[in-house]
């Protein structure tokens, strides 16, 4: 009697493995590409963390370097200059109560020099007048404004021409900003945290959080890493074959005469 034995073989095909390399290094990119994003938005967290406990800023027309003074509370007074009001539509409040309405940008000639800084005044609810945007006035006279310096985020996608309709923008960045109204403003946007008298109007204060959606990252990257090992490991099984060894041929007796 004898026992079936069997070889194990290893016998990948061309084309199934380039696809299967094929797959294996995109989902390893789009996992090192998650792992980035999160480690970018970690840094930004820090970052927003240690300058935020640090001394309120001064703001003058001297500060031109944006990066080096994001996140930094700051303090800027001048005058409101209502002509150079805009306001950014399809925005909706910290509390997200479902409401959707504009971030009201106001500039600020700073006292003594004739560069602006664009404060955000808040967020204010669309009226029945809308697409028209709601009449927001501005303090008159030299004003004191304190905030947080923010950088305006200019990755975004538009999909209509009428990116900027008067008054009304769908999405705001500074060098926009600077050719459509003409005027010398500093590189960040001051987003005001005391709102008088603008709470008398509706305004309601806005916030940044820079770490928003980290854990999403990090539950994009170990999603991508899992199914590369698992086009790793189907490659590999699919590729391993037993084969059976045949036993050697019996050896002939001769005959007895």
């Amino acid at each position: 009697m004898f026992i079936t034995q069997h070889r194990l073989q290893f016998s990948p095909r061309l084309v199934p493995t380039l696809a299967a390399l094929a797959m294996v290094s995109l989902t390893l990119y789009l996992a090192w590409w998650q792992q980035g994003r999160a480690g970018q938005k970690r840094t930004l967290q820090a970052e927003f963390t240690q300058r935020t406990a640090a001394p309120a800023l001064a703001l003058d027309a001297t500060q031109r370097d944006g990066t080096a003074i994001r996140y930094r509370r700051a303090i800027a007074r001048g005058t409101f200059s209502v002509d150079g009001q805009i306001f950014l539509d399809n925005k909706t409040d910290d509390v997200r109560t479902g409401g959707v309405g504009y971030h009201v940008i106001t500039p600020l000639r700073l006292s003594g020099s004739n560069a602006y800084v664009l404060v955000n005044r808040g967020w204010l609810p669309r009226t029945a007048g809308y697409p028209n945007p709601p009449t927001v006035t501005a303090p008159a006279g030299e004003i004191e404004v304190r905030g947080l310096a923010v950088i305006p985020n200019a990755h975004f996608l538009e999909l209509s021409n009428a990116a900027v309709d008067g008054a009304v923008w769908q999405n705001l960045t500074i060098a926009r900003y600077q050719q459509q109204m003409k005027l010398d403003v500093l590189p960040i946007v001051l987003l005001a945290s005391d709102t008088k008298p603008d709470a008398l109007q509706g305004l309601k204060p806005l916030s940044e959080q820079p770490n928003a959606g980290v854990d999403k990252h990090v539950e994009y990257m170990l999603t991508w890493y899992s199914l590369s090992a698992t086009l790793l490991a189907l490659w590999i099984g699919l590729n391993l074959k037993f084969t059976p060894i045949r036993p050697p041929p019996k050896p002939s007796v001769p005959s007895a005469l």
